[in-house]
């Protein structure tokens, strides 16, 4: 019999192989990783100036809304070369319900779309979910501390390659369908970055209502002198993998704390998936951004019922991992398995 007040352990791993099956040499990986860096194209060149406005400070007004979109105009692109592509923008802070007051953590919802069209006018055939509020980063509270604090993040939505022209100029659009995200106090911040160009490739449309904009007189307001953090991803065929390792659950009277490590090359973010039947699998957690990859759930915070959990992870080339599945007792019964005995 088990003490039912001793922590249970679950734990597996899971390993994947180079494509040789060894590790390449310093010469053989230099070109490996020379031949499938992704390609980024924005109106900056150097994507790390876009610092301003959504990772705190001064915000401008430049958020993201249901009445608020932001229109970008990049020139023909080849994809010739390439496997993936990927539209996308940097995006943070935020807000809770009782924003700047601390009585509702709790996140305003709403979720972020994108577009693409080699004119800019819009419709449901090219818009592209890209981000939930819940998991952007969230805006400080002045007064009270707040789970989730963090600098802007890259946010990306997979699109075909035909959807990018090679002749004609490329539109980027960003919105938000949320009724909520009227303002800068209740809307996420798109990031942005100070550009001495010249050409007018920036603008704002200030007249849509949760949905793309649409017709003749999209481009509203013209944008000079700063450039949202508006992009394209191209992503060239590679043969690099996600490693998830270490995936165990402590399981303890009232909680389990889940761990893991991913490894690859570029690791973008990683999070938690469950399941009841092995087929179907939903996103539990939010996104986690940089190691070590930590969760504690609270008993019956997500089911009294016996279900499968597994960690996954992505790299900046698109390319994502699995662990072999861990199953969590119902009403966390006790039971002890070790790596060699992971139940199917």
């Amino acid at each position: 019999m088990i003490d039912s007040t001793k922590k249970v352990l679950f734990f597996c791993g899971f390993l994947a192989l180079t494509p040789a099956g060894f590790a390449q040499s310093e010469s053989q990986r230099a070109t490996s990783v020379k031949s499938f860096v992704p390609e980024y194209i924005s109106l900056v060149r150097d994507v790390s100036k876009y610092y301003l406005y959504a990772n705190g400070g001064f915000h401008a007004d430049w958020y993201i809304g249901y009445n608020n979109s932001w229109i970008i105009k990049l020139p023909p692109i080849n994809t010739e070369k390439y496997e993936k592509a990927f539209i996308g923008a940097k995006i943070g802070r935020a807000k809770t319900m009782s924003y700047p007051m601390a009585w509702d953590k709790n996140i305003i919802p709403g979720k972020i779309y994108m577009a693409i069209g080699q004119t800019p006018s819009f419709t449901t055939d090219n818009t592209y979910f890209l981000a939930a509020s819940n998991d952007l980063p969230r805006e400080p509270l002045p007064g009270d501390y707040l789970e989730g604090i963090d600098s802007a993040q890259w946010f990306w939505a997979e699109v075909p390659l035909t959807a990018i022209s090679g002749e004609k100029p490329n539109y980027l659009a960003i919105w938000s369908s949320s009724m909520y995200f009227v303002s800068a106090s209740s809307s996420p911040i798109i990031a942005a970055a100070l550009s001495d160009d010249n050409q007018q490739n920036v603008w704002l449309n200030r007249s849509i209502k949760g949905s793309p904009p649409f017709g003749n007189d999209t481009l509203e307001t013209p944008i000079s002198g700063v450039k949202p953090a508006m992009a394209i991803k191209l992503v060239p065929e590679n043969q690099y993998r996600v490693i998830i390792k270490g995936f165990k659950a402590e399981v303890l009277p009232n909680e389990f704390i889940v761990s893991f490590t991913a490894i690859g090359e570029d690791v973008d973010k990683a999070w938690l998936e469950l399941s009841y039947d092995k087929f179907e699998w939903q996103r539990i957690t939010r996104y986690m951004f940089r190691p070590p990859y930590w969760r504690t759930f609270k008993k019956g915070e997500i089911s009294e019922d016996m279900f499968y959990l597994r960690a996954a992870a992505t790299d900046t080339l698109g390319n994502t991992g699995y662990s072999k599945e861990i199953i969590i007792p119902a009403e966390n019964t006790d039971t002890q398995f070790n790596d060699e005995e992971i139940p199917e």
